[in-house]
């Protein structure tokens, strides 16, 4: 039997994970992010300010929790 990634060990009872990310205001609401190589935008509805040109944060967060 092959060896199980760290990441996927249940002998492993704590993990320490450190996320670097760095963000940009672009214009009004939009903002880009930076993460691991990936560049993600946001921005949000024209009655919060934004031109909605962009998923809004929190659908980054929800599509991330549900995967």
């Amino acid at each position: 039997m092959s060896e199980l990634p760290s990441g996927l060990d249940p002998d492993i009872l704590e993990r320490v994970v450190t996320i670097s990310v760095d963000l940009e205001n672009e214009a009004k609401m939009r903002h880009r992010a930076d993460v691991n190589g990936f560049t993600f935008h946001s921005d949000e509805g024209a009655f919060l300010g934004g031109d909605d040109e962009h998923p809004y944060p929190l659908d980054y967060f929800t599509a991330g929790v549900g995967l």
